[in-house]
């Protein structure tokens, strides 16, 4: 059954990763309003990409690696409002890079980030839940690459294992400009963390935190306040 959102719906049955809050979060925060190209990596069902249309008028790429969720992606892009402005390619970052001949001013993704972890035994799970395919230092080495130069890379993270990525995204000359810590509820430990990296020098680091619910269960006004854009009830 699809799963609707307030300007468009999603159908993610072939995909090995279902919707999730993960990409909801990061789809609401990245910084896409004055973006005109956007690349959307590991694109799933396509949420981060028909987000990014609704919050803007860029082209939008996607891509993944696997057959039935590139399209699961392109039949919910044909779907949307915005179909002329999304396009998917079922192809490898590695791959999609050495053939592009545009670069790109906003890339956003929810990688593949199980590091060393047990697997699946569904291979397309693990193919979008662990790094094999995408190993960290590839992502951010090909997306500085595929980056303008005023260009951004959006990411959501495991809040555990993020200065991992900081490390290797400074070493391919990407910056932190700024990041959202997400705790799951009040009082519970930090889970997530979403991260925006830019060629240009930083010299203040935005750093904010944002609770999703409270202790009650309910959302907190916060996350509300993020993403009621998109969702059609918020309870």
């Amino acid at each position: 059954m699809p799963f609707n959102f307030k300007q468009f719906s999603v159908d993610d049955a072939l995909c090995a990763m279902k919707v999730g809050t993960d990409s909801v979060l990061l789809g609401a925060w990245a910084d896409v309003e004055k973006s005109q190209q956007i690349l959307d990596i590991g694109t799933g069902c396509g949420l981060l990409a028909l987000m990014a249309a609704q919050r803007c008028g860029a082209e939008i790429t996607a891509i993944d690696i696997h057959q039935p969720s590139a399209a699961q992606a392109q039949h919910n892009f044909e779907l949307s409002p915005w179909a002329e402005r999304l396009n998917v390619h079922c192809i490898s970052l590695q791959d999609f890079s050495e053939t592009v001949n545009i670069k790109f001013d906003h890339l956003i993704t929810n990688p593949p980030y199980f590091i060393n972890s047990l697997k699946s035994p569904d291979n397309g799970r693990n193919t979008a839940r662990h790094n094999d395919e995408l190993p960290l230092k590839s992502l951010v080495e090909f997306s500085a690459q595929l980056l303008t130069d005023a260009g951004r890379l959006s990411v959501v993270f495991p809040f555990a294992d993020s200065q991992l990525l900081i490390n290797l995204a400074e070493d391919s000359s990407l910056s932190l400009k700024r990041q959202l810590i997400i705790i799951p509820k009040q009082g519970k430990e930090p889970n997530r963390i979403l991260l925006e990296f830019t060629k240009k020098p930083v010299k203040n680091i935005e750093n904010t935190t944002l609770t999703i619910r409270e202790i009650n269960g309910k959302y907190t006004q916060e996350y509300i306040d993020l993403t009621e854009s998109f969702y059609l009830k918020l309870s």
